[in-house]
């Protein structure tokens, strides 16, 4: 993925004098096993990110290099061409500790619940507000169901660790289709399952790799993990 600042001036996670991000990653499988994995140890594509500028990058190819023919299945994108749009989006209840939490919880089954159960209800603040789902830079990271486990940490230095984009398998899914772009909900089966995966990525069960970076050094190694 490679973004430029100016097409996306929201995001303010360019090191100074940087307008260019690159997320690179090699499409065959790695295991993740150490200090860089703060959560959970994982198989996937090998992750570099990389900020540059456009004063450095020199003339361009004339004749683009080819991506590989080979690799994962699910670790080579379909190329296409990125259309960043805004959201707002909240953060995991977890992250803003157990009283909003359970605040949310409250809201979720007075409002949402089932009128013949009323212990089923719909986690509508997580599906609907908090942690847009799909392939994103910036904003709040996404967690799975499992809850929230803390923030990332640089294993050089310590340091929180900054959320860069999230790799996502699906754009959205059945509890998530609010987020779903106008229009993409019509259609059969297969005209929606193309537009839930337009870039052809699949990590894992189709979960999603979130990216971090330390916003210290970009010499610290990258972070990455499944959700």
């Amino acid at each position: 993925m490679q973004v430029y600042a100016q097409d996306v001036p929201w995001y303010d996670g360019f090191p100074e004098g940087m307008d260019v991000l690159q997320i690179l990653w090699c499409p065959f499988l790695h295991v993740y096993d150490g200090p860089t994995v703060p959560y959970n140890g994982i198989a996937g594509p090998w992750v570099q990110v990389r900020y540059r500028h456009t004063g450095d990058l020199g003339d361009r190819f004339l004749t683009p290099p080819e991506p590989v023919a080979i690799g994962e299945p699910g670790y080579l994108p379909t190329p296409c061409l990125l259309r960043p749009e805004p959201v707002t989006e909240y953060p995991h209840p977890g992250a803003l500790g157990e009283e909003f939490e359970a605040r949310v919880e409250e809201w979720e089954m007075a409002t949402f619940c089932d009128p013949d159960d009323p212990e089923e209800y719909d986690p509508r603040y997580s599906w609907d507000l908090s942690t847009a789902p799909g392939w994103k830079l910036g904003g709040h990271e996404p967690w799975n169901y499992q809850g929230y486990y803390g923030p990332a940490r640089c294993g050089t230095c310590g340091s929180g660790m900054r959320f860069v984009a999230a790799i996502a398998s699906n754009e959205w899914d059945g509890g998530t289709e609010s987020w779903a772009p106008v229009g993409f909900l019509e259609g059969g089966p297969r005209d929606r399952r193309q537009r839930q995966e337009p870039t052809d990525v699949v990590l894992g069960h189709h979960e999603t790799m979130r990216v971090f970076t330390c916003p210290l050094s970009t010499d610290h190694p990258v972070i990455t993990d499944l959700m």
